[in-house]
């Protein structure tokens, strides 16, 4: 049995499009979401549709944190900072994009998700155990992701948020952050997903890469007048933010 995990969408309707034709080439329809679907792009309403697709079974689908934009955001909120002005334009584009249902499926979604499959037990956060804007990667030290999992009973940790993929064993807990479907950030602009491959009680870990033709979503965000359209194209395009 095999099952895909998809982190940070990210409203790249294209990618998710592709992603969705992989999995199913692959022979999978079981799926784990872990968060960061709508914001920030140009197509919110439009993954949400393609996640709804009868012939996928979602095991589990967990909140990230642009998700509690929905919550925390208010529209009488007057944003100052540059930054939170740009915020402000990420949330009010999907706001005025998403039908009131899809908003309320998104704030009723849970901050973490544990479930056993295949006998082994499995822990969904979108950032880490302790913080849902933290990250565990490549970049965090050994003694910090010991701290971030303190108290985690489960075998196998799934999460996201920094964009980058990151398989690796730490106080005997398989961590498995599956990078970015929409939005990579580890300069590699391709579709970043993971999956689950049981076999027996043992459990693979594969990070699948592929790409999908990133002009299609840089020419909806354009017709969408997507805001911060020329940082959005740079970011796609490098996986980068710099």
């Amino acid at each position: 049995m095999k099952v895909a995990v998809l982190s940070d969408i990210h409203g790249n309707g294209i990618a998710l499009n592709y992603a969705i034709r992989d999995l199913k080439n692959l022979g999978i329809n079981k799926l784990v979401i872990l968060g960061d679907v709508v914001m920030k792009g140009p197509m919110p309403s439009q993954v949400l549709e393609m996640l709804n697709d009868k012939t996928l079974e979602i095991l589990a689908w967990i909140k990230g944190n642009t998700d509690m934009w929905f919550e925390e955001v208010s529209e009488t909120w007057i944003p100052s900072s540059d930054r939170e002005k740009e915020l402000y334009s990420y949330y009010k584009y999907a706001k005025d994009s998403l039908k009131e249902d899809q908003i309320l499926f998104i704030e009723k979604l849970p901050f973490e998700y544990s479930f056993v499959l295949n006998g082994i037990t499995i822990l969904c956060v979108h950032g880490t155990p302790q913080s849902i804007v933290e990250a565990i990667d490549g970049s965090v030290s050994e003694d910090e992701i010991k701290k971030a999992i303190n108290g985690v009973k489960e075998q196998v940790i799934l999460c996201g948020h920094s964009h980058t993929s990151f398989i690796g064993e730490v106080d005997d807990k398989k961590i498995f952050n599956v990078g970015s479907v929409g939005n990579s950030l580890d300069e590699d602009n391709r579709i970043s997903y993971g999956i689950l491959d049981f076999s027996k009680k043992e459990i693979k870990l594969v990070n699948r890469r592929i790409s999908y033709p990133i002009n299609e979503i840089i020419d909806i965000s354009i017709k969408n007048n997507f805001p911060l359209l020329d940082e959005y194209k740079s970011i796609i395009l490098n996986a980068s933010m710099n």
